[in-house]
């Protein structure tokens, strides 16, 4: 089975089995691999099999694509070993199925995912001809294979049912199990229970018994010998590889000192393969045999069950504990957003925000400033979700800071840029733009740090854009960058409207944005209030929509002068 290695970054090690026709990867949420990264456009790349080749195509990204140090322009076959390079990604494309590297330890029983370096030792055909006996999985309801067993394994398999049986959760379950297993074959010093990861496409290695082993170095799991169980859906007892004449001068197979493996599949209600059971010895005057294959696959039928039902059970509980924690996260954000627009002296203001998620890393707030000024803020954080608001949370309190404690609004963002610099948010950046509106001599200053440009709309309805020659650098890639203001005046009826991507970017069915020509040829409609240039604009993306998921979080502002000045 193919598969794409992340060989780079904090997921060093992932593996993305290519079970699809075309593969997907890019920072959507809707990609079949996600690279959560700024630099990585929506859609970057795709991989795609025809018959036994299989092909790769840069989709028009930002940053491009590069194989084995070479951009990447138009289609190009992979082969075994290319390397991939997406920004700062590098991901290994292999043919054949790899050999994980667990870490070792003397005895140990313990849950939880682990994944490890990954390196070749055995071709998927060196283990054919290995293979001494091959068991289908029975069905729990399939008593009559167990009574042919011994007393004393028969009472300890039953003992081993009502334990993972009575459990609720996989952290009670798989230990259970491998204990169990552990008096049913006392010549057992390796067990591992590896799960399939929906999210992820690739068995996770979740459980591991390991006992009397002092070997130096990693202790090696094959993965071709799990694939090979996955595909047949059958258990396996594999024969003593070290005393096959074909290997005695390998010394990745001596280095891997396998004697005896069984290795069983489990195999859900609905016929889906969970994972695989895995149980071996070095021991080789104790050799497994046909009767214990017999015994692992009844085993590894009823301990499905007791594991589809943790799975239940954990994921309602995770979903649970997800639920209350963004609940929570939620009012924590609201809280840090305005209930609803200040009073200002002359002037109508506007303001909507919805993230795509439950909470997101767009922000908006009103910071009063020197002189009776009002300073308008809208920011937007690369990434959705939680970590983008916390980043927001964190910036949002720098804004307030800055803009209340320096009287030059230039000034204030380049010192909220170098904190946002100095806070190390890797390769975060957000974008930010601040409107000071002077309600005295009627003057808007502008500052953007890479935001989309402002829209200044008159009375007659002409509507121009702002601050693009003045807009310096996102927040978070220069610590010293100095940011340029513009200022102009706010005649009477004029209204100035700011946004994020979720505006400007939003999609229709057929991937087509909604765009600055479009939101400009709205706010060029007629409106008497800023409630309703704010409502059609909303009114009109919804349109463009049609009910199309959105990706991204929404913010929009909008501050009109009124027509009638009121009397002194």
């Amino acid at each position: 089975m193919a598969s794409l290695e992340l060989r780079s970054g904090t997921r060093r090690g992932e593996l993305f089995f290519l079970t699809k026709q075309r593969v997907i990867i890019g920072r959507h949420p809707a990609c079949d691999i996600i690279v959560d990264a700024s630099a990585v456009s929506r859609q970057h790349v795709a991989v795609s099999q025809d018959g036994s080749l299989f092909c790769i195509e840069d989709l028009r990204s930002r940053n491009g694509t590069s194989v084995n140090g070479q951009s990447l322009s138009g289609k190009r076959t992979l082969t075994d070993g290319d390397e991939v390079l997406i920004c700062d990604h590098r991901f290994r494309f292999a043919l054949q199925p790899t050999v994980a590297s667990l870490s070792p330890a003397a005895e140990d029983s313990s849950v939880g995912s682990e994944t490890g370096a990954v390196e070749d030792l055995l071709e998927s055909s060196d283990h054919d001809s290995l293979i001494v006996s091959q068991v289908e999985i029975p069905r729990p309801s399939d008593d009559k294979n167990l009574s042919v067993h011994s007393e004393a394994k028969l009472r300890a398999m039953i003992g081993l049912n009502r334990a993972i049986g009575a459990s609720l959760s996989l952290d009670e379950v798989l230990p259970k199990l491998l204990d169990g297993l552990s008096e049913i074959f006392p010549q057992t010093q390796r067990g591992f229970v590896l799960l399939s990861d929906p999210n992820s496409n690739r068995m996770v290695l979740r459980a591991k018994k390991l006992l009397g082993l002092s070997e130096p170095g990693p202790l090696r799991l094959s993965l071709s010998l799990i694939d090979k169980v996955v595909q047949s859906r059958h258990a396996i007892l594999l024969a003593d590889a070290t005393s096959d004449s074909r290997f005695k001068a390998s010394d990745s197979v001596v280095d891997y000192r396998m004697r005896s493996v069984m290795c069983a599949p489990f195999i859900g209600s609905g016929g889906s393969v969970l994972g695989v059971l895995h149980v071996d010895t070095l021991d080789a005057s104790n050799s497994f045999g046909g009767s214990d294959l017999e015994i692992l696959a009844g085993i590894a039928g009823l301990a499905a069950q007791a594991i589809e039902q943790a799975l239940a059970h954990d994921a309602s509980v995770g979903q649970e504990h997800l639920k209350r924690d963004l609940e929570l996260a939620h009012r924590v954000q609201q809280g840090l957003l305005p209930s609803k627009p200040p009073d200002v002296n002359g002037y109508q203001l506007f303001d909507f925000y919805e993230p795509a998620q439950q909470i997101g890393g767009d922000f908006f707030g009103y910071v009063p400033v020197a002189n009776g000024c009002m300073a308008v803020v809208l920011a937007d954080v690369s990434g959705k979700g939680v970590s983008a608001a916390l980043v927001m949370a964190a910036l949002s309190a720098d804004v307030r800071y800055c803009l209340a404690s320096e009287c030059n609004a230039g000034a204030a963002v380049s010192r909220i840029n170098e904190s946002f610099c100095r806070s190390g948010w890797d390769d975060r950046f957000a974008t930010l733009i601040v409107a000071v509106i002077d309600p005295l001599n009627h003057t808007l200053t502008l500052v953007s740090a890479g935001h989309l440009p402002a829209f200044l709309r008159n009375t007659s309805g002409d509507v121009q854009a702002i601050g693009s020659e003045q807009a310096g650098l996102p927040l978070g890639v220069d610590p010293e960058y100095i940011y340029e203001t513009l200022q102009i005046p706010m005649p009477p009826g004029a209204t100035l409207v700011l946004y994020t991507d979720g505006i400007s970017e939003a999609m229709d069915h057929e991937n087509r944005c909604y765009g600055l020509a479009r939101l400009k040829a709205t706010l060029s409609s007629p409106a008497t209030t800023v409630a309703e240039i704010g409502g059609r604009i909303l009114s009109d993306v919804e349109r463009h929509a049609a009910g199309q998921v959105r990706s991204d979080d929404m913010c929009l502002v909008c501050v009109k002068r009124s027509e009638l000045q009121p009397a002194n």
